[in-house]
Order: C-alpha cells, then sequence, then structure tokens
C-alpha cells in the first residue's frame, strides 16, 4: 500500500517545527528565550527541496515559534496573493463586475444586497467596504447622477414587462470546417428587452428578409407578441413584408438611428458575451445544424446563470414568472398577416407574369387587371381574382401547350419546394384548415 507524500506546505512547516521545536517543551527563564533565538540563528539549516543551506534572523525564527503554539497547520506559507473580494470566486466577481457596468450609479450596498437575495453570494461572504474597494480597484467607482448626465444625454430605459419589447439582429459567425476551410454562418436572434432572454435563435447562410419572416414567425407561435419590435436598418429588417405583418398584428415596428451601435447596445452586449463564452471556442463544423446544437447548449446554460444587467437574477425565471398564461398568435392568424395583394395585367395570350414566373389563366380574361394573393414569406401564389371573383391560375407551359389546345382551367399544384422549414408547413396546414 503506498504511502501518501506530503504536500509542500506540510514539508516547509515540518521542517520549521523541527528548529523551534525544541523552545515549545523547555521552560526558560526571562530573557533566555532572545538567547536561544539569537543562537539558532547563527546555525545554516536546508530547506526542503534546496540544495543549499541558509540561517534564518532570530526575528523570523519568534514568529514561528508564536505560530507553533496555535497548531502545526499555522507555519504552513500562507498565500501570498492580493487583491480584494477574495473570498469569492472567479464567477462570481464576473458577474459583480457586470452588474456594476449595467448599473453605475446604483450603491455598492444595493449590488450586495441584490446579489444575496438573488443568491449570487451566501450572506456574510463579503462585505460593502470590501465590496467598494473591489470596483474602485478594477476602475469602477460609483458614478453619481449628475456625472452620468453631464458625461452624456443618453438615458438607461428598459421594457416595463418581459414580452413587451424584442430586439431583433443578425451576427456573423466564422468557423472552420473539417477540411481546414473557413465558411461564414448568419447568426438570427430575437432577444427580449426585460429579461435578457433570447426568444429565438438560428443559424443561416443568408442575411434576407425570408430569413428573419422564418424566424419572427416561428417565435410568433411560440411566445406571445410584443408590443415593439426594435431592429437596425438593415435590408432585412425595411422590407415590405415585415411592415405590412408588424401592423396586421398590433406590433410597432421601430428601427434605430442610422450609424449608432451605442442605441443596439443589449444586442452588441449579448453578442459580446456568445463570442467569449461559446463562438471563439468552436471545435470545426460541416453545417448548419451542428452549430445551432453548439449554440443551444450554451444558451440552456446563459438563460440559467445570473445576469449582471438583471442585478444577479436568471433571464429564465424573469421571463417565465412575467409571461406565464400570456396568449400566442395562432398560425392562421400569421398566415393571413402574410399575405400580400399584387396587381398583374393579363398579356392577350392569357398569360400574366408572377416573380419571374409564367402563369396562365381563361382567355376572356386578356388585357384584364388581377388581384393575386402571394404569401410573403414562401412567395407561392395562393389565389387569384377578377371583379371580386375568384378566377383559375396555374403555371403555364409554352412547351406543352405548342401540341394541344388550351389547358383545362384548374390551376395546377407547384412542386413542392425542399428543404422544408417548418413554419411554412405550419402556415399551410392553417390555410387549408381555413378553407374546409
Amino acid at each position: 500500500m503506498l504511502e501518501p507524500q506530503p504536500t509542500r506546505a506540510e514539508q516547509i512547516s515540518a521542517f520549521r517545527l523541527a528548529i523551534v521545536g525544541e523552545l515549545l517543551i523547555r521552560d526558560l527563564e526571562r530573557g533566555e528565550l532572545t538567547t536561544e533565538l539569537k543562537r539558532l540563528s547563527k546555525q545554516r539549516y536546508r530547506p526542503p527541496g534546496s540544495k543549499n543551506t541558509r540561517s534564518f534572523h532570530w526575528k523570523t525564527l519568534q514568529s514561528w515559534l508564536l505560530q507553533a503554539r496555535k497548531g502545526i497547520r499555522q507555519l504552513q506559507p500562507q498565500s501570498r496573493t492580493r487583491g480584494f473580494a477574495l473570498a469569492l470566486d472567479d464567477t462570481q466577481r464576473q458577474t459583480l463586475l457586470d452588474i456594476r457596468r449595467a448599473h453605475p450609479t446604483a450603491a455598492a450596498e444595493l449590488i450586495l444586497s441584490e446579489a444575496v437575495r438573488n443568491g449570487l453570494i451566501a450572506d456574510g461572504q463579503t462585505s460593502v467596504p470590501t465590496l467598494r474597494r473591489f470596483f474602485r480597484a478594477q476602475g469602477l467607482s460609483r458614478d453619481s447622477l449628475n456625472r452620468a448626465s453631464r458625461r452624456s444625454n443618453r438615458r438607461r430605459w428598459s421594457a416595463r414587462t418581459s414580452g413587451d419589447l424584442w430586439h431583433a439582429d443578425v451576427c456573423h459567425i466564422r468557423a472552420m470546417t473539417p477540411t481546414g476551410k473557413t465558411r461564414m454562418w448568419k447568426v438570427h436572434a430575437i432577444l427580449d428587452d426585460r429579461s435578457r432572454y433570447v426568444i429565438a435563435l438560428d443559424v443561416r447562410k443568408t442575411e434576407t428578409e425570408v430569413d428573419l419572416l422564418r424566424v419572427l414567425c416561428t417565435a410568433l407561435m411560440q411566445h406571445a407578441a410584443p408590443g415593439t419590435f426594435y431592429v437596425d436598418n438593415g435590408s432585412c429588417y425595411r422590407g415590405e413584408v415585415l411592415i405590412a405583418l408588424s401592423q396586421r398584428l398590433d406590433i410597432r415596428l421601430v428601427h434605430a438611428k442610422p450609424y449608432d451601435p451605442e442605441a443596439r447596445g443589449l444586442m452588441e452586449r449579448f453578442w459580446r458575451t456568445m463570442r467569449q463564452q461559446c463562438t471563439d471556442h468552436l471545435e470545426p463544423i460541416e453545417t448548419a445544424a451542428q452549430l445551432i446544437n453548439v449554440l443551444w447548449a450554451w444558451l440552456d446554460s446563459y438563460h440559467r446563470r445570473p445576469h449582471g444587467g438583471l442585478m444577479g437574477k436568471r433571464p429564465r425565471d424573469i421571463y417565465l414568472a412575467e409571461t406565464r398564461g400570456k396568449p400566442t398568435k395562432t398560425a392562421l392568424s400569421i398566415a393571413t398577416a402574410l399575405e400580400q395583394t399584387k396587381k398583374r395585367k393579363v398579356r392577350k395570350d392569357a398569360t400574366l407574369s408572377i416573380d419571374g414566373k409564367l402563369f396562365e389563366t381563361e382567355g376572356w380574361l386578356a388585357g384584364k387587371t388581377l388581384n393575386v394573393q402571394i404569401c410573403g414569406l414562401t412567395n407561392k401564389l395562393l389565389g387569384a381574382s377578377y371583379d371580386g371573383k375568384s378566377v383559375p391560375l396555374g403555371l403555364c407551359d409554352p412547351m406543352a401547350n405548342a401540341n394541344k389546345g388550351r389547358p383545362k382551367e384548374k390551376p395546377s399544384k407547384e412542386p413542392i419546394d425542399l428543404p422544408f422549414h417548418p413554419i411554412e408547413g405550419w402556415l399551410a396546414a392553417a390555410r387549408e384548415t381555413e378553407d374546409v
């Protein structure tokens, strides 16, 4: 059986005890202790692990003797780490710093009390003066309201409750493939303002309005619709379909001021956290599915971790507590809100073009203008009408028409586009249910 080896600290404490140990059991007269310490200081000793011998000052030996009287463990060397709030671990210190950055005018007493109340740190684990010194050492002393207002005209604001305001943005992530090539992925995210809870997160190859609509419509079917949708000025946030969808669902669409990244500080801070904790440390990936699995695994821990901007509270706890019971939008209401009506004039050969595709209808409609209904998300034809009445409309096949008469007046079914997206299937099923 192997005997346990003493640690470095235990070896040093045994070495010190061997030098001053005899003085612990001797009955010394007044003044004799100093004489004995000075005698021992003139001798040379070999410390553990050292090749050379050395002597120690008699006052050093005196301090060892006083420590030995309190217990042999007191002779072990003490850490020389210096700083403040050393009783806290790295996660607790980082979260407290995040709270201070998010709330520069908050008092240290308030930050400490909120951290204890939310379970970030234990009661009595650190004190208010220690916390103040810790913030000061990091260059995060409290800002007075007067200094903060003079430094900038910006004002801190927040939604009243969870679900009132959603932020949306796109982050470009460059990742390596197993073959050594780099690939750019577009991460679309929707973030709740009050709770910092991520409503939706998806990875796509492009950054178009259709990509945004797929993410948004999926989120609307799973969460209660917000009162305000806060976005930047990218092209995918300026489309006609998004504007119409927001108006029909009573969602206020707000665009941030151009060339003002500070106005989107909440999303920028979230992207920074995602990069530091997740995407900067990615293994080689090949598909978007692999990346989204990694992001959702990280997102689960993000939702359950104390958040600095929430005074140490957890995003998941706040969001679920304040949105529980709120109704979501139905697939039919979203499908209806996505419908667009466009006017198209029928040519003399009873054909008309819709988004680059050639369709044909009945001959008597030649020269007439039809109202064509199209889904803004899938860009598929939903129907056509003239003078308030539905008219047949189908894809035109010029090669087939060369060998037969006019096609029957029944719209042909369009081929299924791949890959299949769940949100498109939900919307199609809702329209079919309404027709029945």
